[in-house]
């Protein structure tokens, strides 16, 4: 049973430090992988080896019995963490083959995140009280992942010295340990100054202080930031609000920009988007833009448009 863990170990060091994956990702990869292993140890209690890593015919049995208990989701995230450790274990010599190359990852629909209409964002904002620190902490946070679209994680990770307060931008760390320059919208500065105003001056220790604290004076977790975000968006939203999350946010800022007339590339570097082809799938055209258009320009429309107007 221990080489489980050495090898889990020496999985888990290279997606951090080679891969840059987030403490989220790995937690949820320890998870599926020791899920995996339980099913292992079951089928053939006493006999967990490295020889049943490239048992293909325990992989198509673990898979079909998940197919039955879990959503087609599931399954396919589960087994692509699978692919990435025997992967990660056949490029380091511990087994002679990748059984998961067999298998192909089955293709998910494009599920897109709830986008807020514009009139929502403003009233989540305006509706967010600033009467203490911690209010004004989340008007922060909700106004800079609307502004900017940056990952919840590139948010959490921001100190004093990435945030340029003269020239308006601010540095964050992304995917792959990759930094960019996006610019913050003039609202979202002045939510920013007013919480950073409000800091007491003893919990700024210097550039490299976490921007966005928590009570006890640490960088603020992920988690903290979904569920202050759910809070207070029940709050100003109603039921709309339940299903809010910072990722709503960032969807929302890169749908908004495109429909009124932001280019795919401009906002492809905004959210840091290795690819273009995240970007479109990620980005949506305004529904009412998009039948506005139609009516202005398909002919059959105009046609319909100049015989009213003889009527």
């Amino acid at each position: 049973m221990l080489f489980r863990s050495e090898l889990s170990e020496q999985f888990f060091n290279y997606l951090k430090n080679e891969k840059s994956s987030s403490e989220y990702t790995l937690l949820n990869y320890e998870i599926d992988l020791r899920h995996w292993f339980k099913f292992i140890f079951d089928s053939s209690p006493g006999k967990f080896s490295l020889e049943t890593f490239t048992d293909f015919k325990l992989l198509r049995s673990y898979l079909a019995e998940q197919g039955q208990k879990y959503s087609k989701a599931t399954v396919c995230r589960r087994l692509s963490v699978i692919k990435g450790f025997l992967k990660f274990l056949h490029r380091e010599g511990y087994i002679e083959k990748n059984v998961a190359k067999l298998i192909a990852q089955p293709k998910m629909a494009e599920k897109l995140p709830k986008v807020l209409k514009p009139e929502e964002v403003i009233r989540l904002i305006e509706g967010t009280p600033g009467s203490n620190l911690r209010e004004k902490r989340i008007r922060a946070v909700i106004e800079l992942l609307y502004s900017t679209g940056i990952r919840v994680s590139e948010l959490a990770g921001i100190t004093y010295e990435k945030i340029d307060f003269k020239s308006s931008v601010v540095t964050v760390l992304g995917k792959g340990n990759k930094e960019r320059v996006v610019p913050i919208g003039r609202h979202c500065m002045v939510a920013i100054r007013d919480y950073v105003d409000s800091i007491p001056a003893h919990q700024k220790e210097g550039p490299k202080t976490p921007l966005f604290m928590n009570q006890e004076g640490g960088p603020i977790s992920v988690r903290s930031i979904q569920r202050n975000i759910r809070e207070f968006a029940v709050q100003t939203l109603g039921p709309v609000g339940l299903e809010v999350t910072p990722h709503t946010l960032r969807h929302s800022c890169a749908t908004h920009l495109l429909s009124r007339g932001a280019g795919l590339r401009e906002i492809q570097e905004l959210l840091g988007h290795d690819s273009l082809v995240t970007t479109q799938k990620y980005t949506q055209v305004d529904t009412e833009r998009l039948k506005a258009s139609y009516r202005k320009s398909h002919p059959k429309e105009l046609e319909k448009r100049k015989r009213e107007k003889e009527i």
